[in-house]
């Protein structure tokens, strides 16, 4: 999980020449500051997250999206305990995906500003105590002199918690946060075609063999190009419309580490959409492939045809009535996946999102 961590410095400093403690007292009041700094803005950062939390509630309860307002509020009330964001954004509500995707790129900026600022004050540090080494051999000082300023160079070198911060400070963090795909036709410019990766969940009763000897990775292929845009305006408002059909192919990446798959076994994957605007959840097609054999070890990469669905949304803005927002046609909603071995034997399912294990069968539907 995304947490800064804000440690006490360890003791253990030697005794300075007079010259040298000025440097000193800088550097710890620097790393004091710093980390004074550092948690005052992840405080901030935990109440803007509670703050949009609360936002994002009320316009579910709102919209009467009751499995939304669930979700958002066990956030809210899970954060309040643990004060870490996931490690990776929900799925659902999409809302609630973009606040948590866009609040973890202001957490890693955050630390790796505040990681940064320690590791400048190190480096002064460090030089300082290297001028003043030269310094003191130049005038022949004691050697117990100079090995006291050797030995605090070697103590802040050694310090773990600059050594976390050069961790930290490696790779610059992102300047916005990724794009997530909200679900809603109304976005622009945005790139009509996309890829990303879907997080898949195991059954509870799942033998501990199939959870160990196999795996796989989903990545859906999203292509709204054929969505087309129709403006309008008259009558004291403005119109704006979206209609037509959404792509979505999943790419599936299947790896055997302890097991094998045999020749003639199937890939049969199950697609979900949910029909607009009730949300309604219903299963679309299902799509079978037959694959090679696959040895210990070794990955095999699926690409499939996936599904093609309609979709359509207006925009209506009025100059007394508002805003109003239509939505008509389906949207993907996830897929359940089945190795099943050449005698129908189901080896290992998995489901994306997690609602979709209360549609799971013990064996694969026939159509």
């Amino acid at each position: 999980m995304l947490i800064l961590t804000f440690c006490a410095w360890g003791g253990g400093a030697a005794e300075l020449p007079k010259d040298v403690q000025p440097a000193r007292e800088e550097f710890e009041a620097g790393l004091k500051k710093a980390e004074q700094q550092g948690q005052e803005r992840v405080t901030e950062l935990g109440e803007a997250y509670q703050k949009r939390l609360r936002e994002l509630a009320r316009q579910q309860q709102s919209k009467g999206r009751f499995r939304g307002l669930v979700t958002v509020r066990d956030e809210l009330a899970r954060f309040s305990k643990a004060r870490t964001l996931p490690d990776r954004p929900v799925e659902e509500p999409v809302e609630l995906r973009e606040a948590q995707a866009t609040f973890q790129t202001k957490w890693q900026q955050t630390q790796y500003s505040n990681e940064f600022t320690i590791v400048k004050l190190a480096e002064r540090y460090v030089q300082a105590l290297a001028v003043a080494s030269e310094t003191l051999e130049k005038v022949n000082a004691a050697t117990q002199t100079v090995q006291a300023v050797e030995g605090e160079c070697e103590r802040v070198v050694a310090l773990p918690r600059l050594r976390q911060a050069l961790e930290v400070t490696k790779v610059r963090p992102p300047a916005a946060p990724p794009k997530t795909h909200t679900g809603a036709l109304a976005t622009g410019g945005a790139d009509p075609r996309q890829r990303r990766p879907l997080d898949l969940y195991r059954p509870d009763n799942e033998p501990l063999s199939s959870t160990i000897n196999y795996e796989a990775k989903v990545w859906l292929y999203e292509d709204a190009t054929q969505l087309k845009a129709r403006k309008s305006a008259g009558a004291g408002g403005l119109y704006r419309s979206l209609d037509g059909a959404v792509s979505f192919a999943p790419r599936i990446t299947l790896t055997c580490h302890n097991g094998e798959i045999l020749s003639g076994s199937r890939l049969v994957v199950e697609y979900f959409s949910r029909v607009l605007p009730e949300h309604t959840l219903k299963r679309e097609t299902v799509e079978r492939v037959t694959l090679p054999r696959l040895e210990r070890s070794k990955s095999h990469t699926v690409d499939l045809k996936g599904l093609q669905l309609n979709r359509s949304e207006s925009v209506s803005v009025q100059q007394y009535a508002g805003v109003s927002v239509s939505n008509f046609g389906s949207d993907f909603y996830g897929l359940i996946l089945h190795l099943v071995d050449p005698d129908g034997r189901v080896l290992w399912q998995r489901f994306s999102p997690q609602a979709l294990e209360r549609e799971l069968a013990a064996a694969p539907p026939e159509k």
